[in-house]
């Protein structure tokens, strides 16, 4: 891997037998890696001798902090690029995919039309998915409709019939049946288990009720970054570097953060959550794109802790909505 110290002894070497500026010999020796590693095997392999590459490369990187600067650097290198290239392509496809299907949720979905809206074979396209959805497209869908269903069950009074009707299930029985497979309780046992917290007192349960035009959010999925502050930052610092990048002012702009999924509904390492930039017309970019439709929105003021959050979303959702 590229070493940040100028030691001619330290360097790889080419097909030629020259020295490469690229690696150093613990990689390349004669024009062949000397391992043939992955990328993030390499990372690891870094971050377990993380003492011997500061003090080869005179830094001071903790390991947060070397995983973020190699998983940004080695993708750039000849060794991987491609693989990068051809990931990121695959990344961007499937969350065209993705978004889609959370547009659609409700509708009659033909696989093979999937497939041409990303351009891959079913074959490829059913490996590609589950690769890096984590489940296969007949399940993801599945699942994102029961949890839908497990959100009205628990945030409006409609029948178990209607409830059906509205996520795409012959009827009650159908649902019923598929609810208790995937949750591993009965809808009405289910729903018991949502019962109203006590109101937080700095929040207000007053919205102002507005009418909001169509918008588009250009965003970066955050992931598990949230676990990590540093990975965190990092992902705020791509978003604003893409703001510069293309002279968005930041002044004027709207940044948002946007969370599909209740937690307490949907398994955290599922949650998709998002941290965008509001555009007004759909946005020439390779970031991901997100349509907020128009219509009437309710926006509730918070004050005080971010702890509260949770409580507050399950106040309006089991308290005002319903009643509203």
């Amino acid at each position: 891997m590229p070493l940040r110290f100028d030691m001619e002894e330290w360097l790889g070497t080419n097909l030629d037998g020259s020295k490469s500026d690229t690696f150093c010999y613990y990689c390349l020796k004669d024009g062949k890696y000397t391992v043939d590693v992955s990328m993030h095997e390499m990372i690891d392999i870094w971050l377990k001798y993380i003492n011997k590459y500061n003090m080869y490369a005179h830094t001071v990187y903790s390991p947060e902090e070397l995983k973020m600067i190699l998983e940004k650097r080695l993708p750039t290198l000849n060794r991987w690029k491609q693989k990068q290239d051809t990931k990121n392509v695959h990344n961007q496809a499937i969350q065209s995919i993705v978004n889609y299907i959370s547009n659609h949720l409700f509708e009659d979905f033909d696989i093979i039309a999937l497939c041409q809206k990303c351009g891959m074979s079913e074959y490829h396209f059913r490996r590609v998915f589950k690769f890096i959805v984590g489940e296969n497209v007949g399940n993801y869908i599945q699942r994102l409709r029961l949890e839908y269903a497990a959100h009205l069950l628990t945030s409006t009074e409609y029948t178990l019939s209607r409830i059906a009707e509205l996520v795409g299930y012959q009827s009650k029985y159908s649902i019923a049946k598929a609810f208790k497979k995937h949750f591993g309780v009965s809808t009405s046992l289910f729903k018991e288990r949502f019962t109203p917290r006590k109101q937080n007192e700095h929040t207000s349960l007053t919205p102002r009720i507005v009418m909001i035009n169509k918008m588009f959010v250009s965003c970066l999925e955050v992931g598990k970054a949230y676990e990590n502050k540093f990975q965190y930052k990092m992902v705020w610092d791509k978003l604003l570097y893409y703001a510069r990048f293309n002279r968005i002012d930041k002044k004027h702009t709207n940044f948002v953060s946007l969370s599909l999924d209740n937690p307490a509904i949907t398994p955290e390492d599922k949650c998709r959550f998002y941290l965008g930039i509001i555009m007004n017309d759909i946005p020439d970019t390779k970031l991901n794109t997100i349509q907020i439709p128009n219509g009437q929105y309710a926006i509730f003021r918070h004050i005080g802790s971010y702890d509260f959050l949770c409580d507050l979303y399950r106040i309006i959702y089991e308290e005002w909505f319903p009643d509203s």
